[in-house]
């Protein structure tokens, strides 16, 4: 009979014990990356990570019941994404800037749904307008562009927008060149150091390998674009003035001052206030971390990526950390 007692007592204690125990509770979430083999897929995988350091009961890290996990979708690009935070199906997306600003602007659009109701997080990793130029073609700056072979890229194509805009503030029109190539050919070093094009304007990531095998094969060097009237440019929401830092390729030994867009992280003005904070937190309180996750984002600056670029309204959530830090 003691024995039988001596049980009872004990599985009454323990049902007592684990009703006194908070319940751990996780917060899941989507991100819509883009193509695996995409910056925005790699930043999304970063934020996950960032994501699981934050403390919590369940991780044995923290106090708070509350824990958050993420996973990354892949997916064909900014059009999808933004359908998909607008349909509720990711939480968070990347879209670019200047598809960020058609949706929340309403503006026509023959692939982009209107979305009003997109928030913006942070901005990330720039695409970048740069002209490479050929070793001997004397380009640097606007003028001497005048009577060049200028690659400006095919109509309706990212590279010949933001040319167009180079142009419109300048302007001038394509005839300013002495022959332009519109094409929609991405930028290839042997090719670019082997034809006749003496300069050849495109968007991308920094640092580019092939600008890279350029400068050090055959002499190419990017054009400071200071001369090139980019502060109108920059007018433009989704544009934003970018510096090359010196270094970054064998022949550029002085900032350049470029410009472009960014990626944007966004969401829903109806996804809660909290998850977009913790988010937020996350990344920023392991900062250092976030950034060594792959090479190509040493150049984030918190400063750049909270101010600039941003299409869309930040979400509350973001704006409460960004108070709490000092940053606005």
């Amino acid at each position: 009979m003691k024995r039988t007692l001596k049980k009872i007592t004990f599985i009454i204690s323990l049902l007592s014990f684990n009703l006194s125990v908070p319940v751990n509770s996780a917060e899941f979430f989507t991100i819509g990356s883009g193509a695996s083999n995409n910056i925005n897929f790699d930043l999304s995988n970063a934020i996950c990570k960032m994501v699981a350091k934050l403390p919590s009961l369940e991780s044995g890290t923290g106090t708070s019941d509350k824990s958050f996990r993420c996973a990354v979708t892949a997916t064909s690009g900014s059009v999808l994404n933004l359908d998909q935070v607008k349909q509720g199906k990711f939480q968070f997306a990347f879209a670019r800037s200047d598809e960020v600003n058609t949706a929340y602007k309403e503006l026509a659009s023959d692939q982009i749904k209107p979305f009003k109701e997109v928030r913006s997080v942070f901005s990330t990793t720039p695409a970048v307008f740069q002209i490479i130029a050929k070793r001997n073609s004397d380009i640097k700056d606007w003028k001497s562009l005048k009577g060049k072979t200028v690659r400006i890229g095919q109509e309706g194509t990212v590279d010949r927008e933001a040319f167009d805009f180079v142009i419109e503030a300048n302007r001038v029109n394509k005839s300013y060149f002495g022959s332009v190539v519109e094409n929609n050919e991405a930028f290839a070093w042997e090719s670019f150091c082997k034809g006749k094009t003496d300069a050849f304007g495109f968007i991308g990531t920094i640092p580019n390998l092939d600008i890279e095998k350029a400068s050090n094969e055959c002499g190419a060097y990017l054009v400071d674009l200071k001369t090139f009237n980019i502060k109108n440019i920059s007018k433009n929401s989704f544009y934003s003035n970018i510096t090359i830092p010196k270094g970054t390729y064998k022949n550029n030994e002085q900032d350049i001052m470029a410009f472009g867009f960014v990626n944007n992280l966004v969401t829903h003005e109806k996804v809660s206030e909290e998850i977009v904070y913790n988010l937020v937190k996350s990344v920023f309180e392991n900062f250092d971390s976030f950034k060594k996750e792959n090479s190509l984002f040493n150049n984030l600056v918190v400063k750049q990526m909270i101010q600039g670029g941003l299409s869309a309204p930040l979400h509350p959530g973001a704006i409460k950390y960004y108070k709490e830090k000092g940053w606005q």
